[in-house]
């Protein structure tokens, strides 16, 4: 008997069984949903023909990244397609879709870059492996900025905002009565507090998680509030507060947001050193793009509130022999903070960076082309395999 023959007689006592049908329709519906992603690769290539009208938009193409890889995670879900070329072109649409929501939450502001900003003092931190005296101030502010600013619980806001106003490098107070027995004897609360109703990969657990695990956990934060609270690196509007120190991630914000009102056009190098630069640094840098004396000067006379005749906004006061940052009112203000936080300052896109949008542009096209021919290559051998039923 023929080969021929063998595979009819097969073919023919397999027509019309439960089998039969169900890897019929199974075929049928891959090449539907390979029709559906066809359809959405064109749908991709309007949004080309959009850009080719316009300057590249980091936006739209961050949109085209995330449809992209979509896609092709339906087919890789679906189809017994060629996993490896798959994951090729999912992680190289993942690399390019990083690159532009980096460079999008760095200048679009906002809740974005407030959040890129609090995440890369963090990991300055932590590479310059902070775990002791004012960077344990520091690192506790910086994960309440995170909570407030993320809504996750609202039960010790009035204290939280004592810590924004009057704790970190430089920024120490003496308002209210808060002074460095109060804090010490409430950072136990509140730092429990955030670890109970912060969510798992939030910036604010892996910074308290950082603090336990590196940093003596708050045992060392209530020793560092009650035994150092009026040493000399807490103030930085007193004469001798020395240049190689730094300040309060909530004074950092506040001077960058501030600047950038008034300075969009700066770059990346200027925004880090916001971030992380010593108050020496930043204190040069403000006397030499500015007419103000210095950072804390630029602070005060640029706050949002430097034309409100009810309200002095940021400000030095004389407070126990010290000079002290001061916001008026009690605590930190919960509109200037929500305010800050939901209307970041953004800054203006170098040419640099300008182009590489442009470049990133230019490699998702070539993505699309190759998406393309690897859809059309899966419908040949989803076709080939139902003729084959």
């Amino acid at each position: 008997m023929s080969s021929s023959s063998i595979n009819s007689s097969s073919y023919l006592n397999r027509f019309g069984s439960q089998s039969f049908n169900d890897e019929l329709n199974s075929k049928n519906l891959q090449i539907e949903l390979i029709d559906q992603a066809d359809a959405g690769l064109k749908k991709i290539d309007e949004f080309f023909i959009l850009l080719e009208k316009q300057p590249a938009n980091a936006q739209i193409l961050e949109m085209i990244a995330s449809h992209q890889q979509q896609l092709i995670l339906s087919i890789v879900g679906n189809i017994n397609s060629e996993f490896a070329i798959a994951q090729m072109l999912a992680q190289g649409i993942e690399a390019l879709g990083h690159q532009l929501e980096v460079l999008q939450g760095w200048t679009n502001g906002k809740i974005g870059m407030f959040e890129n900003a609090m995440a890369e003092i963090f990991e300055a931190m932590k590479a310059n492996g902070a775990n002791s005296g004012y960077s344990l101030e520091d690192l506790f502010q910086l994960a309440i900025m995170d909570f407030m600013s993320h809504g996750y619980g609202s039960d010790m806001d009035d204290i939280m905002r004592h810590f924004l106003e009057s704790t970190g490098s430089g920024s120490h107070g003496y308002h209210e009565y808060w002074n460095g027995s109060k804090f010490s004897a409430n950072c136990e609360d509140l730092f429990e507090y955030m670890m109970q109703n912060a969510p798992q990969g939030s910036l604010c657990q892996s910074i308290l998680n950082y603090m336990n695990n590196n940093c003596g956990g708050v045992d060392s934060l209530i020793d560092q509030f009650k035994n150092n609270f009026n040493e000399q690196g807490g103030f930085v509007c007193d004469p001798d507060y020395g240049d190689e120190n730094g300040l309060s991630p909530m004074l950092r914000l506040a001077l960058m947001s501030a600047y950038l009102s008034k300075h969009p056009n700066v770059d990346q190098s200027t925004i880090n050193l916001f971030l992380t630069g010593s108050i020496g640094e930043l204190n040069n840098f403000v006397t030499k793009n500015t007419n103000f004396s210095g950072a804390m000067d630029f602070l005060f006379k640029n706050d949002g509130y430097e034309n409100d005749p009810e309200h002095d906004g940021w400000r030095a006061v004389g407070q126990h022999n010290h000079q002290v940052i001061d916001w008026e009112g009690t605590g930190l203000g919960a509109d200037y903070f929500k305010e800050m936080y939901s209307n970041f300052h953004p800054r203006e896109l170098t040419d640099d960076e300008v182009k590489e949008i442009q470049n990133i542009s230019d490699q998702l096209k070539m993505m699309q082309e190759t998406l393309k021919y690897w859809l059309s290559v899966i419908r040949d051998e989803q076709l080939s395999i139902g003729r084959n039923i």
